[in-house]
């Protein structure tokens, strides 16, 4: 599957090849892997900030499109989070309550993604997964 199509609904990524993604800027890298027909999960690597928020979004967008009834973020490999990986994440939230699609996060117990959730009051708004589940 190409980096620019939108995974189709039913049809599984291969758990062996999961699709990857390296942002332009070699900042963030992006993979995703279907867990089931309608379960997504998208790890997220490197800096999460202005240059690189919309790379992210589009990716998510894309996932997004196949109205999956569960998509988890796994946060675990982020080494800075500015706000544009916050806006990333509300805009994020927003179209999945739209389409009543359960958006999770995992990977958040750590400084680079903890800190930035807490002091905004943001991680009361997400569902965040126990360390141990979604990660790679």
């Amino acid at each position: 599957m190409a980096a620019d199509e939108a995974p189709q609904p039913g049809h599984a990524a291969p758990s062996a090849e999961p699709l990857s993604y390296l942002d332009d800027s070699e900042l963030l890298s992006v993979t995703v892997r279907q867990l089931g027909p309608t379960v997504w999960i998208i790890h997220v690597a490197g800096e999460l900030d202005m240059f690189t928020g919309p790379s992210l979004q589009d990716h998510l967008n894309k996932l997004l499109a196949t109205r999956p009834d569960r998509l988890i973020i796994d946060l675990s490999q982020v080494s800075y989070m500015g706000s544009a990986g916050l806006q990333v994440l509300l805009d994020t939230r927003q179209a999945a309550d739209q389409q009543a699609t359960t958006l999770q996060l995992s990977g958040t117990n750590q400084h680079a993604v903890a800190r930035p959730l807490a002091i905004t009051g943001l991680d009361h708004l997400f569902e965040i997964l126990p360390p141990a589940t979604g990660q790679r």
